[in-house]
């Protein structure tokens, strides 16, 4: 063999070794491959659908907020609801510069006024006008005369207060009604600018009164109703009660007879609400001096009653007879024979 031939045939061997090298590397490590992808295929195709989808929304840790992401401020922020101020508080509203005075004039009354628009006669407000106080926070829409208030007509005092009604040479006189920023209110009869005549005046609390009044006070026959139910109805004298009345009470106790100063004071009769009863004297409030009590029994006691208690000599009366007795402060401290019947009434009240 020639040395050509035996090169050659070196040379054929290396190309036979290295295309099986290349051979194995492209099917055996292929083959892993395969498998591999072949396996993670096998497994997807196990697992259901719904883990799958698990997988891939997993949630990852927010990124940390730098100090330089500032929270945006929002565009505007809620306002809160405005206070409604109480009526006393109303300031009064704001008032133009007072205007030139007019060559019509209107009459003073406790302030000095400017004449707005309106009749005019002997160079004072007359006929149907307008007027506002020099301060600004009067006003007075209404009949004239003689620059004076005087007829039907609106006055407004600009801070809660209003009257309307008649007038005559700027005081109130005749009907009307005022009102008040505390919920007050009269509606009636004026004289010289109080309450004078027939007339309805409602309280802040509520209590009503319906009569007559006299100089700005209840005066004469009326009707008081307190917010707690309560009545009374009889005569009044400055704003007490005063003379014969009726004061009935909520709970259902009713006195009727004479009064004095506010009190239950002289003749009258007082009925509790479960039937006992008591006729005779009383003095500020309690009974006093001679009276008869009525048990709700039938069973009753006359005789010297002192501050609201028995006190002195009287007479109890039942089924049986007459038991004469002597009480001192509220005790008994005698009788002239034990009483001694029988009997559901044969009860002794003490």
């Amino acid at each position: 063999m020639s040395a050509s031939t035996k090169n050659l045939r070196d040379f054929i061997g290396i190309v036979w070794v290295f295309a099986f090298l290349l051979t194995g590397c492209a099917t055996g490590g292929g083959g892993k491959l395969e498998k591999a992808e072949k396996a993670e295929k096998a497994e997807k195709a196990e697992k259901p659908e719904n883990a799958q989808k698990a997988e891939k929304t997993v949630v990852r840790d927010v990124p940390d907020i730098k100090s330089t992401q500032a929270t945006a401020a929002p565009a505007a922020r809620p306002k809160k609801p405005a206070v409604i101020p109480q009526p006393e508080a109303v300031p009064p509203p704001s008032v133009p510069s007072a205007p030139t005075r007019s060559s019509c004039k209107v009459r003073r009354d406790s302030v000095e006024w400017v004449h707005l628009s309106g009749g005019c006669k002997n160079g004072y407000a007359h006929g149907r006008g307008r007027a506002r106080s020099v301060d600004g926070h009067r006003s007075y829409v209404g009949m004239f005369v003689d620059g004076a208030f005087s007829g039907e007509g609106d006055y407004d005092w600009g801070n809660g207060v209003r009257y309307t009604g008649r007038f005559l040479m700027g005081r109130r006189n005749g009907s009307g009604t005022l009102v008040y920023p505390d919920r007050r209110k009269y509606t009636g009869q004026f004289k010289d600018n109080v309450y004078h005549g027939e007339g309805t005046y409602i309280d802040t609390d509520g209590a009503k009164y319906v009569g007559q009044f006299q100089s700005g006070n209840y005066h004469g026959v009326g009707t008081y109703a307190w917010p707690n139910g309560d009545v009374y109805v009889g005569h009044f004298k400055a704003s007490q009660m005063d003379g014969t009345g009726s004061h009935t009470r909520a709970n259902g106790d009713r006195y009727v007879g004479t009064f004095e100063n506010n009190e239950m004071n002289g003749e009258g009769v007082y009925t509790w609400s479960n039937g006992e009863a008591y006729a005779g004297r009383f003095k500020n409030d309690k009974m006093s001096g001679e009276g008869t009590y009525t048990y709700t029994n039938g069973i009753k006691y006359t005789g010297a009653f002192r501050d609201g208690k028995k006190d002195g000599a009287g007479v109890l009366t039942t089924e049986s007879g007459e038991i004469r007795q002597q009480w001192r402060d509220g005790e008994k401290i005698a009788e002239d024979q034990p009483y001694r019947a029988s009997g559901s009434n044969a009860i002794d009240p003490r």
